[in-house]
């Protein structure tokens, strides 16, 4: 029984000693002050992801972007989400403070979006994601992936 309970003490200390460990794309502070519920209804309601992508160094929506933040915001409201969601992204390459500051910065242009529309500021979530992740090698600075936000509506 004292082995067992060893084991459990010890998987427990593992697992949340990972939980604790500092991320390096988690290092910004949720700029709206709320985390994503990520709650997506009966049925999975909220499933789908939105997404809007950026020219290199750049947090400049155009029209089509706005389009897609337009259409978000209707799905929000008719759906009656109560929480849109905001994960932005930037290269993996140069310095990694631009990069997460390049990327709160897109999520911050997409809020602004959203607010200007008429949804409520206490009711977007941002949460950092930075630099990509670099799992696949031939993502770089020209690539869509690395300079988008992600968006998902939330309960």
């Amino acid at each position: 029984m004292s082995l067992i309970r060893s084991l459990f003490f010890v998987s427990t200390f593992i697992f949340v000693g990972a939980l604790a460990a500092p991320m390096s794309f988690a290092i910004e502070i949720h700029s709206s002050g709320n985390s994503c519920n990520n709650r997506q209804g009966v049925g999975g309601k909220f499933e789908r992801e939105f997404f809007v992508f950026f020219e290199p160094s750049s947090t400049a929506l155009d029209r089509e972007d706005k389009a897609i933040i337009r259409e978000v915001y209707e799905r929000a409201t008719g759906q009656h989400a109560v929480q849109v969601c905001l994960f932005g992204k930037a290269s993996k390459t140069g310095n990694p403070a631009s990069n997460a500051a390049l990327a709160r910065g897109r999520s911050e242009a997409v809020a602004t979006e959203l607010r200007r529309l008429g949804w409520s500021r206490g009711d977007i979530a941002i949460e950092p994601e930075g630099e990509t992740w670099g799992w696949l090698d031939e993502l770089t600075w020209e690539a869509d992936e690395d300079r988008r936000v992600r968006i998902r509506l939330s309960l």
